[in-house]
């Protein structure tokens, strides 16, 4: 298989290449991204014999792909993953988020129909199209009700993936992404809450909680994340129009949270109380029924395992 990922250099991005090349039915990976935010290396990608002989970097906007690229790259799947993430950055650069998330996607999903080639499409969206829950944990037909610019654009792309679906029976699958971290993730202004939170545990740094730290969260191990895409890879065209939540069925509030990253880092850092984020949703929980009886997929890693893995990743970056 030839598989094209954009997003290439983000935490989905990194660790699905690092997964795909080690597959002996994937020839080549092509990775897409325009490296528009910062990342922990200047050079994301793991470098290892067999991903520099199958990976292959394509730096540029992956709103700048055309049918023509698509058609000479011979390309068998498209993971989609390239989006701007930020809840609290949508809020401020709408126009952007729209423009990058949503135009971005119709644009890539109009040439597709113009190629020869014809890839499936796998598409990452968020659990935030859900909003706030109206039962837990939340399925896949869950009412949804996005509150944020950024939830609204990944739900408008949503649709206009499914559009191409119903109208052209184009094979499309679209992965809701629960709250994900591990290795690679960024430490940018607008970063994850884990990330945020173990770096600044690591320098003895507060922790700072939006709102009372209520507020729960389901916390998916990278490592278990990407497996689920590499096994839709194979039922592309069996699951087209299949909708699927990625997540471990768990609930866990930002103070516990907080908590175990102090505890496994050996911390001094204090947890500070602030002022409570627009947009932010109560609650978040998967219901991942449906992808265990389609894809026999189900998460491996504990959050305390994953959280240590990722806190051993960091220390090494942060030396």
């Amino acid at each position: 298989m030839r598989i094209l990922v954009t997003g290439a250099a983000g935490l989905y991005g990194v660790n699905i290449i690092k997964l795909l090349v080690k597959r002996e039915d994937v020839s080549i990976v092509y990775g897409v991204d325009n490296f528009c935010r910062s990342f922990p290396h200047s050079l994301p990608f793991i470098q290892s014999a067999v991903q520099n002989k199958k990976f292959s970097l394509l730096k540029c906007n992956y709103i700048k792909i055309d049918a023509r690229l698509l058609d000479k790259l011979e390309l068998d799947v498209i993971i989609h993953l390239a989006a701007l993430v930020s809840i609290p950055e949508s809020m401020e650069k709408s126009w952007t988020y729209f423009i990058n998330n949503e135009v971005g996607t119709f644009a890539l999903l109009q040439q597709l129909l113009k190629t020869r080639c014809q890839p499936a499409l796998i598409y990452a969206s968020s659990a935030e199209v859900y909003g706030v829950p109206k039962y837990l944990p939340m399925d896949e037909n869950h009412p949804l009700n996005p509150r944020s610019v950024y939830s609204v654009t990944k739900l408008a792309s949503e649709k206009h993936c499914m559009s191409l679906f119903e109208c052209y029976d184009y094979p499309v699958t679209i992965i809701r992404n629960f709250n994900t971290y591990g290795e690679n993730q960024g430490l940018g202004s607008y970063a994850g809450v884990i990330a945020i939170f173990i770096n600044n545990a690591l320098k003895n740094r507060p922790l700072y909680i939006h709102g009372n730290g209520n507020q729960t969260r389901d916390f998916l191990y990278v490592k278990d994340a990407v497996r689920a895409y590499s096994l839709l890879i194979d039922k592309t065209h069996n699951l087209k129009g299949e909708i699927f939540n990625i997540g471990t069925g768990k609930q866990t509030s930002i103070n516990e949270l907080a908590k175990v990253i102090i505890r496994l880092t050996n911390s001094k850092s204090e947890v500070i109380y602030i002022n409570p984020r627009r947009g932010d949703l109560p609650a978040l929980c998967a219901d991942i029924s449906k992808i265990k009886e389609k894809l026999e997929w189900e998460p491996e890693f504990s959050l305390e395992k994953g959280l240590q893995r990722t806190i051993s990743w960091y220390k090494s970056f942060l030396k």
